[in-house]
């Protein structure tokens, strides 16, 4: 079968999958968001339910001093984060493989998508492209140019996290890809340059010779193809980038709707669902989450304000999606309960239910 055969039969039986999967969830807002990856044994066993043994990284510095390796050889010299909590998540360096040469098409065109599955969208200086999550959960990184800018898009299915980041560095373009690594459950990315780890939630460098840069976020939108065409109908979109992947079926269905951290975080609350919808905010030094399950409670709708901007947002429980008008000022991030929460551990919640929340576990 063809590469768009497969996956325009995956853009028909995805969605209902993940429909039966939400009504498996204790709350609405729980509902699975459209991930997975291409699972190697450990995370397929992880989302099977078995919890794998990650291996925990080295000492940041040896007796001799000089930095010993994490795990997959990479180097934990300068590291920001304290060494330990990095550990191995699974496939080894490269293994989920990033896309370099993306191609992109009409929508006319991509059979693989339909009017409900769920993109990633970007628009950038005056070009607007769609990453099907069914494709990009696959890849994780998608090395890409848009609008003239060299950008990286991309996707954590553990932590349900999408986020973009300008790839230039110091006049520098870097080539991204998936470390196989885990920080606070969230995946680290490392460039082939300096082979430095970045997390993908901060987009910072943690350890290696770029250990404390920032790249430049860029706003990303995850929404339905039809949402993210009407603000951009001129959109392109992700074509799969190969013929060995079977785009159709995701090994995170289990995952979607169970209440577990597998991994060391530092800070959680267990309150809501670990793997609850969650668009968080972020300025002034205040962080803010808005859960699916509170915004459904109150209506699907929020007009709200955070360091004196406007907040308005709608969640679609049918679709797991929020859609939302934020200024550019502000920074936001869309993730799972316990990965935002585990970044943020002094978060507000919008509408705090109140109840009894477990006290931030620091880094030791």
């Amino acid at each position: 079968m063809g590469r768009e055969a497969v996956a325009g039969r995956r853009a028909v039986e995805a969605p209902a999958a993940r429909a039966r999967a939400r009504r498996r969830l204790p709350r609405i807002a729980a509902a699975a968001l459209w991930i997975g990856a291409a699972a190697p044994a450990p995370a397929l066993a992880q989302a099977q339910g078995e919890t794998p043994r990650p291996a925990p990284a080295a000492a940041a510095e040896s007796a001799g001093g000089a930095a010993a390796p994490a795990p997959h050889g990479f180097s934990l010299q300068n590291a920001r984060v304290p060494a330990e909590h990095v550990v191995a998540g699974g496939p080894k360096k490269g293994a989920i493989e990033a896309v370099d040469a993306p191609t992109f098409v009409a929508v006319e065109e991509a059979a693989w998508v339909a009017p409900d599955t769920p993109v990633l969208g970007v628009a950038h200086g005056g070009d607007a492209r769609a990453y099907p999550v069914h494709v990009i959960e696959r890849h994780q990184i998608v090395n890409d140019v848009v609008g003239g800018t060299p950008i990286a898009v991309t996707y954590d299915p553990l932590a349900g996290a999408p986020a973009a980041w300008e790839r230039r560095v110091d006049g520098r373009v870097l080539e991204l890809g998936v470390a196989g690594l885990l920080y606070n459950g969230n995946f680290l990315f490392f460039d082939r340059a300096t082979e430095s780890l970045w997390s993908q939630l901060r987009g910072e460098a943690v350890a290696g010779a770029l250990a404390g840069r920032r790249l430049a976020r860029v706003r990303i939108r995850q929404e339905t193809m039809a949402s993210w065409l009407a603000r951009h109908p001129g959109s392109r979109v992700l074509a799969p980038p190969s013929d060995r992947v079977d785009y159709r079926q995701s090994p995170y269905r289990l995952y979607w709707v169970e209440d577990r951290i597998p991994w060391r975080v530092d800070a959680r609350d267990e309150r809501f669902h670990a793997k609850e919808v969650v668009l968080g905010v972020r300025r002034g030094g205040r962080a803010r989450a808005y859960l699916g399950s509170l915004v459904t409670a109150a209506g699907g709708v929020v007009d709200d304000e955070l360091d004196g901007r406007r907040i308005r947002l709608e969640y679609s429980s049918r679709h797991a999606v929020f859609r939302y008008e934020i200024p550019d000022d502000v920074e936001v991030q869309e993730a799972y309960w316990f990965a935002w929460k585990a970044f943020h551990p002094d978060t507000e919640i919008w509408n705090d239910p109140g109840g009894e929340a477990p006290p931030p576990e620091r880094p030791r």
